[in-house]
């Protein structure tokens, strides 16, 4: 791999997005234990939000950042991601100032990963361009483990309110230093505006766009609410966060784990990626019916094959148009799309939970019927991008 120092800088940068992105999953259960007001509804609609105002703004900031310099763009995000997540610290559980903050972290948010990839594809060379794709997707597993490790032992120790601190000071960290160590690079004008619309929607991109939007009714499912699921079932207080960060920081773990098995597979990605997801309903199946020990494993299998096929989608995918100039587009509007999923996934949960009585078992088989449609969706959009021979790299 050629240029590493600007490869492990855009890397660690979405890394720390993380800490504004999840850290919500791990406050969630000490806010519904704190404050008897707010309801499982409730929460979901703030989880909601801050994905509604992600996705909006992965397609308006994917359009925008083309005429950027991406390592700027990332920078601000993470700044203005920090000082929101310091501010909602201060919400005291109110549910009108937390949906409003999180709407505002979800918009500051969606500035990193189209300029991420847009970042990489620039900056690598075609040979290593479509391996540094998927290691790129291992930043946010990564990054996902350690921001609920980390806050889950904070709001453990001192509440609820240090989920969204301890968040804060590692973005606005992350953003300051990478303006101090961005590269010095000169990068050529965007298409105009118009034209570089047009060419994002085209038929690799928008059902790249579809199938991202029912993954990630499942990856975001699992981040957001597989926490509470654990609090729940397992009779858990607040001062039991600690134990619960270091049960779910290892389901992105294994994420990584499958990410690299994946990347070492030398069969088409697209191919690769239905397999992956048609394994993945199967543990979905599976679950419902462990416990215990049995239900963590099941899980963290769950996860080995779920993030190759998320990175397929908004890495692999948008990198493929780096000669036609719209990677950040393309990113933007595939993550928008995903995101649309992601809001529906906050409303959805609660009410499947309402219908089994309390009961987690219509959320696993839902995911595996989402897991099992997406498989069959990527090998259509394979078979007909293949046959109307879309050039791919």
């Amino acid at each position: 791999m050629k240029n590493k120092k600007i490869f492990w800088n855009i890397w660690s940068s979405y890394a720390t997005y993380y800490f504004g992105k999840v850290n919500l999953s791990i406050v969630i259960p000490a806010l519904l234990a704190t404050y008897s007001d707010l309801t499982l509804m409730n929460v979901g609609l703030v989880s909601s939000g801050f994905f509604f105002a992600y996705a909006i703004g992965q397609f308006l900031h994917g359009q925008i950042s083309e005429h950027f310099n991406p390592f700027n763009y990332i920078a601000i995000g993470l700044i203005c991601s920090g000082l929101t997540n310091l501010l909602l610290g201060y919400t005291a559980g109110f549910f009108v100032l937390l949906l409003f903050g999180e709407i505002a972290d979800g918009f500051f948010q969606s500035m990193g990963w189209s300029s991420c990839v847009r970042a990489n594809a620039l900056t690598q060379d075609a040979d290593d361009r479509e391996r540094t794709t998927t290691i790129l997707g291992t930043s946010y597993q990564v990054g996902n483990s350690i921001t609920w490790l980390i806050s889950a032992f904070a709001v453990g120790t001192w509440g609820w309110a240090a989920g969204f601190w301890i968040a804060a000071i590692f973005l606005i960290l992350r953003g300051v230093t990478l303006l101090f160590t961005k590269p010095d690079m000169v990068f050529e004008p965007a298409q105009k505006v118009k034209s570089q619309f047009k060419n994002t929607l085209s038929f690799p991109i928008i059902s790249s766009g579809i199938s991202l939007c029912l993954l990630n009714m499942v990856r975001y499912g699992v981040i957001t609410w597989i926490p509470l699921y654990l609090f729940q079932s397992q009779n858990m207080t607040v001062q039991d966060m600690g134990k619960i960060g270091l049960n779910v920081c290892l389901i992105p773990i294994a994420g990584v784990l499958g990410t690299l098995v994946y990347n070492k597979i030398k069969i088409s990605r697209d191919l690769l990626t239905s397999m992956f997801l048609f394994l993945l309903a199967i543990s979905f199946m599976i679950l419902p019916f462990t416990s215990g020990l049995t239900s963590t494993i099941t899980l963290l299998v769950g996860s080995f094959f779920l993030y190759g096929p998320h990175v397929f989608l908004v890495t692999t995918i948008p990198s493929r148009f780096v000669d036609q100039k719209i990677v950040a587009a393309s990113t933007g509007f595939i993550d928008g799309m995903g995101y649309i999923g992601t809001v529906l996934i906050g409303i959805i949960i609660p009410i499947l939970v309402s219908l089994a009585g309390g009961n987690w078992v219509y959320v696993f088989i839902f995911w595996a019927l989402l897991s099992l449609l997406i498989s069959i969706f990527v090998m259509f959009t394979y078979y007909k991008t293949y046959t109307k021979k879309v050039k791919i790299i």
